[in-house]
């Protein structure tokens, strides 16, 4: 197993964004109506599987970049220091500026940070910024950085404008095959930033304590954007995801079973001794019975995807973000982040507040 165990790694701040645009589940389904009805798709289908009301999304015209910028701002704001102490900059989202150079040099520029430090990007599906924070906590408790960033600022209006093209002019060519676009409906955008140091310099003293991850690939097909665009068979421009949901989720219900064993073991946690779970925002279909199987307690999730949806990389660190304020969640408490990633990946990590 790759199990990881801190001693000298906090999280010292975090910020976040919600876009001011919203997009009903309702109002999805009222431009498809046309589709379900000769698909045979009954009304309500999309809210009813997944739960998700509403999400919300930025104007075409934003750029990641920008985003991540401005929620990093006001993290490394919320913790005290100043740019100029961030020596390391992660940016995890799935939509990036551009193929290269990477958005985390964009908003290292944009801040103005200094050049003895890292910027770079993580890619690893919705896991990117939990394998974010995974890298840099490596980094604080080597020694080599005292501080510094993971943002995500997932724009993915592109995505859902894209899949809306297509499905309206006719490519899904059966209920199956809407079934399978219809997941990427359940994504929603949104920025977040998580400012990490060592607790020689913490004042907050909300340690990192470790936990584990595993890879399995063999499931790496049940959730696929479309193919590079260099490839000679590649589609026409313009992104398009494709789910098995269901095959998806039992296989991501199974590997959690597996994290949470060796997260278990190196963290010396039972269940019992979890006073909240966060996983990653996917919908209804992350409920008691996935969280049976992998052995955890459903009754101490925190949920924001009803009226989030999906946010991708950024999903989980807000739900946790805004389940620490809302939750009211107490000095010493036990905190469980279970992150997954299609492809398939699982990162589990304790934290104590």
């Amino acid at each position: 197993m790759v199990a990881f165990r801190y001693k000298h790694v906090c999280l010292e701040s975090y910020a976040i964004t919600i876009p001011p645009q919203t997009l009903t589940s309702t109002e999805i389904e009222d431009r498809l109506a046309e589709v379900y009805r000769h698909l045979g798709l009954p009304f309500g289908t999309l809210e009813r599987l997944t739960g998700i009301r509403s999400r919300n999304l930025w104007d075409i015209s934003e750029r990641p970049s920008v985003l991540g910028t401005e929620v990093t701002r006001r993290a490394v704001e919320n913790s005290g220091f100043d740019l100029q102490d961030i020596k390391a900059l992660f940016s995890c989202s799935v939509t990036r500026d551009y193929f290269e150079p990477a958005t985390g040099c964009l908003i290292h520029r944009n801040l103005k940070l200094s050049e003895d430090g890292i910027a770079l990007d993580v890619s690893n599906a919705c896991l990117g910024f939990m394998d974010g924070i995974f890298f840099l906590a490596n980094l604080i408790e080597s020694g080599m950085v005292k501080v510094g960033v993971v943002v995500s600022a997932e724009h993915t209006r592109c995505m859902i404008d894209n899949t809306f093209d297509n499905v309206l002019a006719g490519k899904a060519t059966s209920r199956d095959h809407l079934l399978r676009l219809l997941p990427t409906f359940t994504i929603g955008s949104g920025a977040v930033a998580y400012v990490l140091c060592h607790e020689s310099l913490s004042k907050k003293k909300h340690k990192l304590l470790g936990g584990a991850t595993r890879s399995a690939t063999e499931h790496c097909d049940l959730c696929t954007g479309n193919v590079d665009y260099h490839l000679v068979d590649s589609p026409p421009l313009g992104p398009v995801m494709e789910t098995e949901s269901s095959k998806l989720l039992a296989a991501a219900a199974l590997l959690g079973h597996r994290t949470w064993a060796d997260a278990s073991e190196v963290l010396g946690w039972s269940k019992d001794d979890i006073d909240h779970v966060f996983c990653h925002q996917v919908g209804r279909q992350v409920n008691e019975a996935f969280y049976a199987t992998m052995g955890l307690d459903y009754s101490k999730e925190f949920a924001i995807y009803p009226t989030r949806g999906n946010l991708v990389s950024a999903a989980l660190p807000t739900a946790f973000a805004v389940g620490v304020e809302e939750k009211g969640i107490k000095k010493g408490e036990k905190c469980m982040l279970t992150g997954f990633g299609s492809g398939l990946n699982s990162l589990f990590l304790g934290i104590e507040w």
